[in-house]
């Protein structure tokens, strides 16, 4: 899928894997994709996580950029590159000491997206599903 066919509202269900803590977060809410210019796509997610306290409001915002080249690429907020945009292949983000791993597939109808991160002080995998709204 290419970014532009996730313009819309999708609901997200999560599940981090925090394996050092040996704990499992579920996080849910919903994501919006809006575009903002020929070349850019806004990606804000928004929802509650459930830690054993309670229930704590999320949210994030990225940004889905074309390239010169026609290719896109996910980039944080502030404008910081997170990961080149490439459905059904292996994403890499190296952020040293750490490094995070991730794959995204799926269709129209309904996407997923995994990430492992590793590192001196992470271990986890976090799991997304999105289905269209």
């Amino acid at each position: 899928m290419t970014p532009d066919e996730l313009l819309g509202t999708w609901h997200f269900t999560r599940m981090v894997d925090d394996r050092r803590d040996d704990r499992r977060i579920p996080v849910h809410g919903t994501a919006t994709f809006s575009r903002s210019g020929p070349d850019r796509i806004v990606w804000v997610e928004s929802g509650t996580m459930g830690l054993p306290g309670g229930e704590v409001p999320i949210s994030t915002e990225r940004a889905l950029e074309r390239g010169p080249e026609g290719s896109w690429a996910t980039n944080f907020a502030d404008g910081r590159e997170f990961h080149d945009w490439r459905w059904g292949a292996e994403l890499v983000h190296d952020c040293a000491p750490d490094l995070y791993s991730g794959r995204l597939d799926g269709d129209a109808s309904g996407w997923r997206m995994r990430w492992a991160a590793s590192g001196p002080s992470k271990d986890y995998v976090i799991e997304t599903a999105y289905r269209r709204l």
